[in-house]
């Protein structure tokens, strides 16, 4: 008897152990890239302007029990945004700053690509 309530004791602290466990997946709706550090701006009038949208794409083969490949897309792809924004004669100098950015994920079964999108604005009083 005692033997049977070990067992069932085992068992209900293994499932709550893995219950509580949660993975996500790479890109998942609930893991964050991008800014680590927020601020708050306070927009209450015209005291910017807007310098340009610009995106930037990373693509990586999936490989098989390997995710550390992945996380360095995020990153690729801002860097070659920035690269796309220094092309078109926009750095991020003085007050510029990124606004709306997102980040996209296509994944199929060989590869993933991301795109980091966004906007470039200045402020201006």
């Amino acid at each position: 008897m005692k033997s049977n309530m070990k067992k069932i004791i085992l068992i209900i602290c293994v499932i709550i152990g893995m219950s509580s466990c949660k993975t996500i997946q790479f890109g998942g709706s609930d893991s964050f890239y991008g800014q680590v550090n927020q601020t708050q701006v306070v927009l209450n009038g015209n005291n910017f302007r807007v310098l340009g949208s610009f995106t930037g794409n990373a693509t990586s083969k999936k490989k098989l029990f390997n995710i550390k490949n992945r996380d360095g897309l995020v990153s690729e792809a801002k860097k070659e945004f920035l690269n796309n924004a220094r092309a078109a004669g926009v750095e991020l100098t003085g007050s510029r700053a990124i606004v709306n950015t997102s980040v996209d994920y296509m994944i199929n079964t060989d590869r993933i690509t991301v795109t980091f999108s966004g906007e470039i604005i200045e402020f201006v009083k």
